[in-house]
C-alpha cells in the first residue's frame, strides 16, 4: 500500500490526490476523504484519537498506522458519528479526523484528551427536522456528508479552537459561543456568524457548512415502441404478417363533375323505350 501511495503522489497533482488517494485505503470504507493522510500536516507515524459522546458513548483507536487509514479504527469512529435518532452510519470523512487531531496539537492538549463529539453525523431526514427550528442548521449541510463536526475539548476554550481553524485555514469553521463548541468541516475554507440558540428559522443570517448542490439535467427517456399483439400459437406466417406495419389506405380522388355533367345531357337526349307504341295506341 505504501509504495502505490508514493507511486500516486509523485505522478498526480495534489489537487486530484485529495479525491482519490483516500479510496485506495480501505475497501470497507464506501466514501472518499477529501484529503490524503500524508499531506495532513501530522507527519507519518501513528495518529490515535480519543472521541466522546454526551450518552457517555467513547471511542479510542489507533486511526492512521503510518501507511495508510485503519478501516476498523474508522468504522468505530462512524460508529460514534452515527445520527443519534435512528442510528444510520455512513462513513466518516477521515480528512475531518484529521483536522480533529491538529487542533487538539495546536492547542496543546495532550493525546489522550478526550474530544467531545456533540454532532456528527445527520441523514437527510433528522437535518431537515433540525433545520424547521434552527436557524443555524444549513438545509444542505456537510454534516448530511460524514464532512461535519460539532465539538469541544475539556480544558480548551473554544475560542481558542476558533482561533487555530482560522490559522489552519483548512475547511469551514464557526464558533458557537451560545452552546460553547466550535464547527469543523471538511468544504471550503470560510467562516461564519452563528445567531444565538434562541432565534427561529427564517430570519437572514450566514449559516453553518452549507454544501453545494449539484445541478441535474433532466434527461429524456424515447418512448419504445409497443410490439404488436400475436396470437401465441400463430404460425410463423401469420406472425410475420402481424408485425408488418399496415398500410395506410389512400382516399379517393373527387370525381371530374365537368364529365359527370356530360353523361347525364346525354342520357336526356335519348328516347324513352316504348314511347313511340303508346301514341299509336
Amino acid at each position: 500500500m505504501r509504495s502505490i501511495l508514493r507511486a500516486v503522489r509523485r505522478a498526480v497533482p495534489y489537487a486530484v490526490q485529495r479525491a482519490i488517494l483516500p479510496c485506495l485505503f480501505a475497501a470497507g470504507l464506501a466514501g472518499c476523504a477529501s484529503s490524503p493522510g500524508g499531506n495532513a500536516g501530522l507527519g507519518e507515524g501513528p495518529r490515535s484519537i480519543v472521541l466522546t459522546h454526551p450518552s457517555g458513548e467513547s471511542v479510542a483507536v489507533t486511526y492512521w498506522r503510518g501507511d495508510g487509514y485503519d478501516a476498523d479504527a474508522l468504522r468505530e469512529i462512524s460508529v460514534l458519528f452515527r445520527d443519534r435518532r435512528n442510528g444510520e452510519t455512513i462513513p466518516v470523512d477521515p480528512a475531518l479526523i484529521d483536522t480533529l487531531v491538529a487542533l487538539r496539537q495546536r492547542t496543546g492538549a495532550p493525546p489522550e484528551a478526550p474530544i467531545r463529539v456533540t454532532s456528527g453525523y445527520r441523514s437527510t431526514a433528522t437535518n431537515a427536522a433540525l433545520a424547521r427550528t434552527n436557524a443555524n442548521v444549513a438545509e444542505n449541510s456537510y454534516h448530511m456528508r460524514g464532512q461535519a463536526v460539532d465539538f469541544s475539548i475539556p480544558g480548551v476554550p473554544p475560542a481558542r479552537l476558533a482561533e487555530e481553524a482560522a490559522a489552519m485555514q483548512r475547511g469551514g469553521y464557526a464558533l458557537y459561543p451560545h452552546t460553547g463548541h466550535v464547527h469543523v468541516d471538511t468544504g471550503p475554507f470560510r467562516t461564519w456568524t452563528p445567531k444565538s440558540g434562541g432565534e427561529p428559522r427564517g430570519l437572514p443570517a450566514v449559516q453553518e457548512a452549507r454544501a453545494r448542490a449539484r445541478k441535474v439535467e433532466p434527461v429524456q427517456v424515447a418512448e419504445a415502441p409497443r410490439p404488436v399483439p400475436v396470437p401465441v400459437k400463430a404460425p410463423p406466417a401469420q406472425i410475420a404478417r402481424a408485425m408488418v406495419k399496415p398500410a395506410i389506405a389512400k382516399a379517393p380522388l373527387p370525381p371530374d363533375l365537368s364529365k359527370v355533367r356530360t353523361v347525364l345531357a346525354q342520357l336526356k337526349e335519348q328516347p324513352v323505350p316504348g314511347a313511340k307504341e303508346r301514341k299509336r295506341n
